[in-house]
């Protein structure tokens, strides 16, 4: 790809330099707050080569897939600042921007929520993802060394383990332990890391809402009766936003020259007040409440609840809302060690995956057979988005289909007891994800919801005469 030609493209497209007021990414779509949406050309946008879709919503999205999208929202960002400021159109940019936030806040309050904690977490994923990764080679180290020494009898030598034992026998036991600090440094500290992104998100300090976060962390929080961590991300979030309301309240009757003292005074010790005897044990019943409840489900629910979750997954990414369920996935890991949520929900991956690969071998258009070529390995590598935005809904067919077949894979993940202690990667990369060296079974879920969304979308193309069909 042409990155400085996708770019030129996307900014001529969208009503020029002017018409940009912030571009930011995520893994696969660079993220455009525009000032005016009636400045954009959405078909020729969608027509650019390389784009695989767009979604319009408070931001406009343009789906480049994974890679791709930092690059080309870094040769975006280049031409912003160079671009020459315009006094006389800011208040008339200004205005349009506001309006365009007055109407993202007609959106429903859940879909507002879910899309302020996406947010949230877009620009900790690839830490996530890494960190999570790194975990889940390092289980796999372990995990091995442990059964070698149980079932070898190995004895603990001085201040090491058996399975510190077995790994320093196969000169592993530094790589294990230095892949331990590296994943734990993003675990162990997330919630100072949630603290600093929300409060960019609600538009507060961004090192007092880091503090926020590390004040729900420190072991010293046992003094009060409280539990390190209790309450979760979600407490964090919601005492961020009230910090970043205070703060603006404050800001409004301290006079300017105190207030670099005053202001953050008052906020924080506010703050962390409310948040140790308050937030922290309300969010920590909210927390238990979703667990128990969601445990609930899977356990009784079953493969119908397993179903149900990975074939409605595809719509949340659709929509560009399926990183607002990160704190649920990460509250499972902190409360259980597993996300079998995020094992169902990944299913999706391969129902997209087997959908896309039914409409390559069905489709007599050039531009989608290329398309899907490019897309497929990289959804079975990673993220669903390419055969999702490039392939299946263009077909639209095709990610109905892919969905329902998504939903089989699910009812195998069920079956199988397939779960993660990790979060952020799909398809092949999420391999080291999975808990209790359940591999094998998580493959064969994955070809499952892949082969069946192969077939359903293959027999529905055909019913349709969609192999018939041309560009």
């Amino acid at each position: 790809m042409n990155y400085n030609m996708v770019g030129d493209a996307i900014v001529k497209h969208c009503g020029g330099l002017a018409n940009f007021i912030h571009v930011t990414n995520c893994m696969t779509r660079v993220r455009m707050t525009i000032a005016d949406p009636s400045l954009v050309d959405m078909p020729a946008l969608k027509g650019i080569e390389g784009v695989l879709g767009v979604v319009e919503d408070d931001t406009l999205q343009v789906i480049v897939g994974p890679g791709k999208s930092s690059k080309v929202a870094t040769v975006i960002n280049e031409r912003l600042k160079g671009a020459p400021a315009v006094d006389t159109t800011l208040s008339g940019v200004e205005q349009k921007a506001k309006l365009a936030r007055e109407k993202a806040k007609k959106q429903t309050r859940t879909k507002v929520i879910l899309k302020h904690i996406a947010n949230i977490f877009v620009p900790i994923l690839p830490a996530l993802i890494a960190a999570g990764i790194l975990m889940g080679l390092n289980n796999v180290v372990v995990n091995s060394a442990a059964s070698w020494a149980m079932s070898h009898h190995i004895a603990a030598v001085g201040d090491l383990s058996p399975t510190q034992v077995v790994l320093d026998q196969r000169h592993l036991l530094g790589v294990s332990q230095f892949l331990d600090i590296v994943s734990k440094a993003l675990f162990g500290f997330l919630a100072i890391y949630a603290g600093i992104t929300s409060a960019r998100e609600f538009e507060g300090n961004l090192i007092l809402g880091g503090l926020l976060g590390a004040i729900t962390i420190m072991p010293q929080v046992t003094t009060l009766g409280l539990i390190p961590g209790q309450g979760g991300l979600i407490g964090v979030i919601f005492a961020v936003w009230l910090m970043c309301l205070l703060e603006k309240q404050v800001r409004r009757f301290v006079p300017d020259i105190v207030d670099v003292v005053v202001t953050p005074t008052v906020v924080l010790l506010v703050m962390a007040a409310a948040q140790l005897f308050i937030i922290m044990p309300a969010a920590g019943v909210v927390s238990n409440g979703i667990l128990h409840a969601l445990n609930g489900l899977l356990e009784h629910g079953g493969i119908a609840a397993g179903f149900v979750l990975s074939a409605l997954f595809p719509f949340l990414i659709s929509l560009g809302l399926h990183h607002g369920l990160f704190p649920i996935h990460l509250e499972m890991i902190n409360a259980t060690g597993h996300a079998p949520l995020f094992a169902i929900q990944i299913m999706s991956n391969a129902g997209m995956v087997g959908a896309a690969t039914a409409v390559l071998l069905l489709t007599r258009d050039p531009v989608m057979k290329k398309i899907a070529k490019g897309a497929i390995p990289t959804s079975i590598l990673a993220v669903g988005e390419p055969t999702i935005f490039g392939v299946n809904i263009p077909a639209g067919f095709a990610f109905i289909t892919g969905s329902i077949g998504a939903g089989f894979g699910g009812v195998m993940i069920v079956l199988l007891g397939v779960s993660t202690n990790g979060v952020g990667a799909a398809g092949l990369s999420a391999l080291p994800l999975i808990a209790d060296g359940k591999y094998l079974q998580y493959i064969l879920a994955w070809l499952v919801g892949c082969a069946a969304a192969f077939a359903l979308t293959y027999v529905v193309g055909k019913v349709r005469g969609y192999d018939k069909e041309m560009a």
